[in-house]
């Protein structure tokens, strides 16, 4: 068909498209890259560009404004005080923040993720308007994945955390007596 091509101009003519192909590419989709490799190989420095295509506008002036350290002092960690170490009564509604014991500091893990489940709980019981026994069926179901919780300081936190959070999301009443119960496993309910 093609007798007068020779195989070396064939050759010769794939290696002059393609070239010309991956130059049009490269110039067209990587010249941000291809100069700043020119740059880099050269040493100078790339000339800043003002451009007004795009969406993002840079702001001359700084978002969040500068730091005044005048007046002010600099506190250790541990010296911070937010509440009298004397006054053991909480106030109305606020779970006291409590610091682990050595042997309980391994279940801080745990203890967030039963938190997590717990607002999952509170969501699906408010959206579905389940009933009481439902929502102890499901309790108890998240107690059972966290068993060493039970009979902790934690376990009283949470019981606070579900009165404070879902007292007024949930269809039914519920008391901190309930709560306390639900806790308890079968084993535990049979010797009491």
């Amino acid at each position: 068909m093609l007798q007068h091509l020779t195989w070396s101009a064939y050759l010769t003519g794939i290696v002059v498209i393609a070239v010309l192909y991956y130059t049009f590419i490269v110039l067209t989709y990587y010249r941000h890259e291809l100069q700043n490799t020119f740059y880099r190989l050269s040493g100078n420095q790339p000339r800043q560009r003002n451009t007004s295509r795009g969406d993002l506008i840079l702001p001359a002036a700084a978002i969040v404004g500068g730091t005044r350290t005048e007046g002010m002092d600099i506190v250790d960690q541990e010296e911070l005080v937010f509440a009298s170490p004397d006054d053991d009564r909480p106030e109305s509604g606020v779970v006291q923040a409590m610091r682990p014991t050595a042997a309980d500091a391994y279940l801080l893990g745990d203890l967030s993720e039963m938190v997590a489940e717990t607002k999952t709980l509170i969501r699906v019981i408010n959206e579905s308007n389940e009933s009481k026994e439902n929502f102890e069926m499901l309790f108890r179901l998240v107690i059972q994945k966290y068993p060493d919780l039970a009979g902790t300081a934690y376990e009283d936190q949470i019981n606070a955390y579900l009165l404070k959070e879902g007292a007024d999301l949930f269809p039914f009443t519920l008391t901190n007596s309930e709560l306390q119960t639900y806790w308890l496993n079968e084993e535990k309910l049979q010797s009491a």
